[in-house]
């Protein structure tokens, strides 16, 4: 989803008074008012690598963009994500979010819909720990106003949503990991202004605490935990949409570290971790209008990035999750800015 704080108020401004959002036709002022505001342009048309080692796999039972994915006992869970776009008043973009909870199982490649999250919410973040699935923050019915700080839980075995304590600030887009009884918190964005703070929430006192802020401001990352320590990769800085940026935060010594620059630099992108790596799928830049099927592997003991077989069909904004010794995606958009999809794919992490 493209940023409205890279977008020139004057240039938006502007094009709302010289085009009324109730009247639009197909001018290439339009085309640039729908540019401005990241809206379709109609002319999405994914590029998908027949030659590619990922497979493609059951459809998702609606189109989505921007959902977020956790595997528990093996299954996993798609939360949230947004459905629609819409111009309202003065030009101002709203979205269309959705509170839909899914369960994928890998093996039979059935999805299942669960109780909904209580607030309908998009570029949410979603962890897990122990058995049971954890949602924190996100974005409503628009990006620059109204942030969430809510902290949800949900019990697979209840199939039920309870209230956590809410974190210290409202955030979205931002990298969460649990390491032990800790979840650890960075980044992300406030009104879809990029941050670096960090927090920590333990499980056992249900209390947050600061942490060192991350050396950089950076939102729609992507993260992953491997030992004890949070990778985030990616995303977007106030400079620019797509970042090659790599850092760790050490839980133990808390403090962060540099790693060597991404092969790719994206935003949007999803990052798991399986076998002891981390691995970035895919992701985007807006600004320049593209999207990658890049699949980048960061091997902490070598302390070396490698690629992984290209995915099908690029994109950013999607779900990413590992299951059954494979790594998954689930929706996003094949193209820049908004244009959600249903598509679902894999690779054989023994293979890829």
């Amino acid at each position: 989803m493209r940023g409205w704080h890279l977008i020139p108020a004057v240039l938006i401004a502007a094009l709302v008074v010289a085009l009324p959002v109730a009247a639009l036709t197909d001018t290439g002022l339009e085309h640039e008012l729908r540019e401005a505001l990241g809206l379709s342009t109609g002319e999405c048309e994914p590029m998908t690598n027949l030659s590619s080692e990922w497979s493609e796999g059951a459809s998702l039972p609606y189109d989505l963009d921007e959902p977020r994915g956790a595997t528990v006992d093996g299954e996993i869970y798609l939360v949230g994500g947004i459905t629609d776009l819409e111009q309202g008043a003065r030009g101002r973009l709203l979205l269309e979010p959705s509170n839909e909870l899914t369960r994928f199982d890998p093996r039979t490649e059935t999805f299942a819909a669960l109780a909904p999250l209580p607030r309908r919410l998009s570029h949410v973040s979603v962890v897990s720990h122990g058995h049971e699935l954890f949602v924190l923050g996100g974005y409503g019915r628009t990006l620059d106003a109204n942030t969430s700080k809510a902290f949800y839980h949900y019990s697979p075995g209840r199939n039920r949503w309870s209230r956590m304590p809410d974190m210290p600030a409202p955030r979205a887009a931002m990298a969460v990991g649990v390491i032990g009884d800790r979840l650890i918190l960075a980044g992300g964005a406030r009104d879809n202004m990029p941050l670096a703070d960090a927090f920590s929430f333990d499980f056992r006192s249900r209390r947050w605490t600061r942490l060192p802020d991350m050396p950089s401001r950076r939102e729609h990352v992507g993260a992953a935990v491997v030992g004890d320590r949070l990778y985030v990769l990616g995303g977007r800085t106030p400079s620019t949409f797509a970042t090659d940026i790599a850092e760790s935060y050490d839980a133990s010594e808390r403090e962060w570290t540099p790693l060597p620059p991404m092969p790719t630099g994206s935003g949007g992108l999803g990052v798991v971790s399986a076998g002891g790596a981390v691995i970035a799928v895919g992701g985007g830049n807006d600004e320049a209008g593209t999207v990658t099927g890049a699949v980048q592997k960061w091997d902490p003991q070598a302390r070396r990035w490698s690629l992984l077989s290209a995915m099908r069909t690029p994109r950013h904004g999607q779900a990413a999750a590992p299951a059954a010794g494979r790594v998954w995606v689930f929706g996003g958009s094949p193209c820049a800015y908004f244009n959600a999809t249903d598509s679902v794919e894999s690779l054989d992490l023994g293979a890829g």
